[in-house]
């Protein structure tokens, strides 16, 4: 993927840091920060964070769990994560060592953001491994035989 110099010239209206812009001279394919502020490319779309929100034509209002996470599976769109890895990203546990409980939660915290997200971004679980972000097309379905809803 190339960046085009219109995301060039609209990431440089944000008034990011000069590390980011510095990066978008040299990165093709995706850009992000792990301190709340992302620049996330996929495809064409331009993801924008910053700490409650996600903007894209819309806001999306994220506690700071929430956005961790958000982070992780924009990150990794179409790849399964697992409970262990979001665990790790969301909670800043080891993700060998991710017990019942802390599944549980991250479930929960997963839960909430599915409900959050637009229409063409959707949340499913991978029964047994983890959850997958789909990048719905119009008038496509995600396609999986292993997720479900």
């Amino acid at each position: 993927m190339v960046l085009t110099q219109d995301a060039i010239l609209y990431a440089s209206t944000l008034s990011l840091s000069h590390e980011l812009e510095s990066t978008l001279d040299h990165s093709p394919a995706l850009i992000s920060f792990l301190s709340y502020k992302a620049l996330i490319f996929h495809e064409r779309f331009i993801y924008i964070f910053q700490r409650k929100q996600l903007t894209e034509g819309f806001q999306l209002h994220c506690t700071p769990t929430q956005c961790r996470l958000l982070a992780a599976f924009l990150s990794h769109p179409e790849q399964v994560l697992s409970f262990g890895d979001l665990a790790a990203c969301a909670f800043g546990l080891d993700a060998a060592h991710c017990d019942a409980q802390e599944i549980l939660t991250l479930q929960k915290h997963v839960s909430k953001l599915k409900q959050k997200l637009p229409p063409f971004l959707k949340l499913a679980v991978v029964k047994g491994h983890g959850y997958v972000l789909h990048h719905r097309q119009e008038g496509h379905k995600a396609e999986s035989n292993h997720v479900s809803e």
